[in-house]
């Protein structure tokens, strides 16, 4: 048990450290429910409007079918989704803060000085992130039960979105082991959901009800079908699968180093093999590039050949009202209505956009480390530094995007044997380069002026553009609120041969201004 020594304290102090942090994706998966409720009961006929959603060709394909044809399942559907996913991401980045991110500040060695146990900051860290997924799905099913709906269904359903939390704590706690840096951990953590946002695909194009639904957080409803059977053994085996993960990743701390991880690092360029800035800052992100290009292009691949299986009957009469997205839909067709959804969740939302931050947020772990410092020793600019890192990002980012949107053309191409869809789809994810590009301006931004809390900031004004992007598909904000996000001017509402290339335009020049005023910034900061 002395491994174990001094875990209360240190998740006391964890507590008191994310003050801010934690009421977030405490009670942001509220809001989202409590939105689904407001939104499915301000239907002027909500039976109507479930039918059609479960007819829905290109819905189903996405966020499954209805279960059950209920009020109840209406707001399951896709609040129970978008829960699950806020509970997850925060519980996984809070294990992450707490264990590789203090290892990479030193922090974590200067604790294992005092009387701490070798175990006690990976338990503290996913017993905070376990106990906060609790919280927010206890709220869940309390925002469900005070509306009025049956507490056996509301207490299922706010323990499966906890489920989601706690196994994804286990998972941050066994990546932190495998890599050195954060960034890396992070990034680890969203490439196994977009492994598992293809078995969400694969579970809802099966029927919604199939084995693949295991393999998604996103889609444990349907296995615990809450205010249907209420199955609450599946409850057991998330929980089986969230203890054991933490007693894995203490067998995986006793094999490493502090500050190491079991996946040694790729040896350092010598100072004196440096042949230019740009240079080194390729050698150390390239092996990110190509992995996320191959990702990517797998992933595309899958999506487009199995593009032509989308039905191509037209949406209900409500559906096709709803909110801007159902005429969109209506506008584009099922199948490119499913690509197009595909090409900007994956290749601008909650994709290039992760590849953005963790790529620019990677200066600061050089700086911390002490490698910025030495190159700087040299003579090397600082205007050369950050110029060739985000050069880098801007040329590896268009890079991704350019390979998925081949590969997503070609899996649709050979799929429907009809060739154009290649240079469509190809058209529509080099669309999305401009908007990624303004979240690397952004983040170079807080990087140059704002070192401290660029991190937090960064993920904070992602999350709010995610956010707007969630409200105005559920009809609670308009357009002229997402017209402030870089999103709105490649999304996938708008056909590619309709989009503003002024507007894209415009958004290269403000990327640009930003990284410049980054550059500005970090020349007149000290190195911290």
């Amino acid at each position: 048990m002395k491994q174990f020594t001094g875990t209360g304290k240190l998740l006391r102090l964890y507590i008191r450290r994310d003050w801010l942090l934690l009421p977030i994706w405490l009670f942001l998966p509220v809001v989202l429910v409590s939105g689904q409720m407001t939104f499915v009961k301000a239907m002027p006929d909500w039976r109507l409007f479930i039918e059609e959603l479960s007819e829905s060709a290109i819905t189903s394909a996405w966020l499954g079918p209805i279960y059950p044809l209920s009020l109840e399942g209406a707001i399951l559907w896709r609040g129970m989704l978008q829960a699950a996913i806020v509970v997850l991401f925060g519980a996984a980045f809070t294990v992450i803060r707490h264990t590789r991110t203090e290892e990479m500040s030193g922090r974590s060695e200067l604790i294992l000085g005092k009387p701490v146990g070798r175990y006690a900051n990976v338990t503290a860290a996913v017993t905070l992130s376990c106990a906060g997924s609790l919280l927010a799905g206890l709220l869940c099913s309390a925002s469900l039960f005070s509306s009025g709906f049956a507490a056996g269904g509301s207490l299922i359903a706010g323990l499966t979105i906890a489920a989601s939390g706690c196994v994804f704590a286990g998972l941050g706690s066994v990546l932190a082991q495998f890599f050195g840096h954060s960034g890396q951990v992070r990034g680890a953590i969203f490439g196994v959901y977009g492994l598992m946002m293809l078995f969400m695909v694969l579970n809802n194009v099966n029927g919604g009800y199939s084995a693949w639904a295991w393999l998604n957080p996103g889609a444990w409803f349907r296995v615990t079908a809450p205010f249907a059977e209420n199955h609450i053994w599946p409850l057991s085996i998330f929980a089986g699968l969230a203890l054991i993960m933490p007693g894995l990743s203490y067998a995986l701390l006793n094999k490493r180093d502090m500050g190491a991880g079991i996946i040694a690092e790729r040896e350092r360029t010598k100072i004196a093999d440096i042949k230019s800035p740009i240079a080194l800052a390729w050698h150390s992100h390239k092996r990110a590039v190509v992995v996320w290009s191959a990702g990517l292009s797998f992933i595309g691949v899958f999506i487009g050949a199995i593009t032509p299986s989308i039905s191509m009957d037209s949406m209900g009469e409500m559906l096709a009202q709803l909110s801007g997205w159902g005429p969109a839909m209506m506008k584009l067709g099922n199948q490119e209505g499913f690509i197009a959804l595909s090409v900007y969740i994956l290749g601008l939302m909650g994709g290039l956009s992760v590849f953005a931050l963790t790529f620019v947020q990677s200066m600061r772990g050089e700086e911390n480390e002490g490698y910025t410092e030495i190159l700087l020793s040299k003579p090397v600019s600082r205007l050369k530094w950050m110029g060739s890192y985000l050069a880098v990002a801007f040329a590896g980012s268009a890079i991704i995007l350019l390979a998925f949107g081949i590969m997503s053309g070609l899996g649709w191409s050979i799929g429907s044997g009809n060739s154009e869809h290649l240079f469509r789809v190809t058209a529509m994810s080099i669309s999305k380069i401009p908007s990624v590009w303004i979240i690397i301006g952004i983040a170079a931004l807080l990087y140059g002026w704002l070192p401290r809390i660029a991190s937090f900031l960064g993920w904070l004004i992602w999350g709010v553009f995610v956010l707007v992007e969630m409200l105005w598909e559920a009809g609670i904000v308009g357009w002229s609120a997402m017209k402030w996000t870089p999103f709105s001017y490649a999304h996938y509402s708008t056909p590619i041969n309709e989009i503003s290339m002024i507007s894209l335009i415009v958004l290269v020049l403000i990327s640009g201004a930003f990284t410049a005023l980054g550059i500005v910034g970090f020349k007149r900061r000290n190195i911290i």
